[in-house]
């Protein structure tokens, strides 16, 4: 015979929660990166927007690096990497050739600036 149990808690309106957490700088980063990120629900957003800000006052070298290299920093897939070297060497790229749907493509030519 099974039981099934559940625990609800209810808070009034005027009671508040507090808890402590804790976690490690690579941690508090990646976390800041997710839920900062234009897709990221905007309650959420605000949130990690503040903790950058802290972050950004306890850390600043790495901060910065953060911002250099994560948040305005780019990762490419394989294709986007072929046409770069492709347009490096002056060559045209066939953004469709290379396998791009649509929507890498668009984005691809939103990123780098390219009409």
């Amino acid at each position: 015979m099974r039981v099934r149990t559940n625990t609800v808690v209810n808070l009034t309106l005027n009671t508040y929660t507090q808890w402590y957490w804790k976690t490690d700088l690579h941690n508090l980063l990646r976390f800041i990166a997710l839920r900062a990120d234009a897709h990221a629900q905007y309650e959420i957003r605000v949130y990690a927007e503040a903790l950058a800000g802290l972050t950004k006052l306890w850390v600043p070298d790495v901060y910065e690096a953060f911002v250099d290299y994560r948040l305005e920093g780019a990762v490419l897939s394989r294709m986007e990497v072929a046409a770069l070297r492709l347009m490096l060497r002056g060559e045209p790229a066939d953004l469709a050739a290379l396998g791009m749907s649509a929507r890498e493509q668009a984005e691809f030519k939103r990123r780098f600036e390219l009409g």
